[in-house]
């Protein structure tokens, strides 16, 4: 069969996906389609080969541009079949796995195909000679690590182009063990008020080695999560503390810790306590873990929020999700305010006591960051200098960093970070 009509008929194969038919209301999909079966006002090629590349530099994909595009549309599919394995391992007998491959057959065949191939089968376009300077192994602009978003992808999706039974076997388990749709991509999100998720597209990529002192603190909340992750006991946990001792810090550790693990995060904040009973159902529904962050936690005494919170973690008559736990981090260790002047004007003063400390109560496990001594702020500022290589006498080093300390925010991890920072500044 000549070269186009051939892949003309794998592109009219897209007209007959079921679980995935998604793909064919893509827009540059649409556009492809438009220029290769449509012989008046076809699309310009260039818009085609810009759209792709775009993709490419957004995602740092290497390789062709047609082969990662179609990839990255099925790896990140949210639709009845990508829901379902990621709750499950799907039983290839099973009508929805069926469906879905019938639908990978249609697929494979596209995914054979090179970009060079597709720009070149419009109806406009008559030979390959335009794009002979494609090549399958594209390479995006050098971008940090940290932004590196293919390194995940190229790593850990399954190999398409395999044999076809093995390919949906390993599309079934990976959508199991790292969730459909945009849990696949990424491992924070925010929520956006609608119902939806919101990526967090650069998150902070801190790991436990990163965070000096604090070993105790930093074992209990990896053991608990760790539970959490093998479905065994878990708790809420309440990291409370001074500022700038690291709280923050290791619930972001602890989630890229556990993120190839399926853990992902939901930052909320608490104007959004009130929107809780949408979010539990919405999490409730997908198959992977959610740790439901809260940063800073604290209440005023005349704001009623914190007791909205307390009946949903735990006491309401709806359930909490199995699969979602509360992290939270505050400077205060009974999260709502508490002035004389209201115990003095209280009737049942050990009443409103219980109240108050209700909330801080359906916390089961609370981890305290204290501020470390000056002992401990200089082991923190020793080992700094020695992963960052600063060369100075360790009681020159010293005498420098308790000044800074003196003269900024007191002696805390972050200050000790700071101090370093500034040494390599100068």
């Amino acid at each position: 069969m000549p070269r186009k009509p051939k892949i003309r008929k794998r592109l009219a194969g897209l007209s007959r996906l079921t679980v995935y038919y998604y793909i064919n209301q893509d827009e540059l999909i649409a556009k492809i389609k438009k220029s290769v079966f449509t012989e008046t006002a076809a699309v310009d090629p260039g818009e085609i080969l810009h759209h792709l590349i775009k993709k490419a530099e957004k995602n740092w994909h290497r390789g062709d541009l047609w082969q990662n595009y179609l990839l990255d549309l099925i790896i990140t599919a949210e639709n009845p079949f990508a829901l379902a394995c990621e709750k499950m391992i799907l039983s290839p007998q099973s009508s929805l796995y069926q469906a879905a491959l019938q639908d990978l057959k249609i697929l494979q065949k596209l995914l054979d195909l090179t970009a060079r191939e597709i720009l070149s089968s419009g109806q406009e376009n008559k030979s390959f000679s335009q794009f002979r300077f494609l090549k399958n192994d594209y390479q995006p602009a050098p971008a940090a690590p940290s932004s590196r978003k293919s390194d995940h992808f190229q790593q850990e999706v399954p190999d398409l182009q395999a044999e076809l039974r093995q390919s949906l076997e390993q599309l079934n388990k990976y959508y199991n063990q790292q969730g459909a749709g945009q849990l696949n991509k990424y491992q924070a999100f925010l929520w956006n008020g609608s119902h939806a998720l919101r990526p967090v597209k650069n998150l902070d990529p801190v790991n436990f080695t990163d965070l000096l002192g604090y070993e105790k603190q930093q074992q209990q909340l990896i053991a608990n999560t760790h539970n959490f992750i093998e479905n065994g006991a878990a708790h809420n946990v309440l990291l409370y503390g001074e500022s700038g001792t690291g709280k923050s810090s290791s619930v972001k550790a602890v989630l890229n810790k556990f993120s190839p693990q399926g853990l992902r995060l939901l930052e909320i904040n608490s104007g959004q306590i009130k929107e809780l009973p949408d979010i539990l159902e919405y999490l409730s529904q997908r198959g992977l873990k959610f740790l439901i962050f809260m940063d800073d936690l604290s209440f005023e005494e005349f704001e009623t929020e914190y007791k909205h919170l307390k009946n949903i973690m735990e006491g309401g008559i709806e359930a909490r999700p199995e699969n979602v736990l509360f992290y939270a981090t505050s400077n205060r260790r009974h999260l709502v305010q508490e002035k004389w002047q209201s115990r003095e004007s209280e009737v049942h003063e050990r009443e409103m006591m219980n109240e108050r400390l209700s909330l801080a109560e359906r916390f089961g496990l609370t981890i305290l960051f204290n501020t470390p001594d000056q002992q401990e702020y200089l082991e923190i500022v020793r080992g700094l200098a020695e992963r960052e290589g600063i060369d100075l006498p360790t009681a020159i080093l010293e005498e420098k960093a308790l000044k800074y300390q003196m003269r900024n925010s007191g002696q805390s991890g972050r200050t000790a970070r700071q101090f370093i920072e500034s040494l390599q500044q100068n």
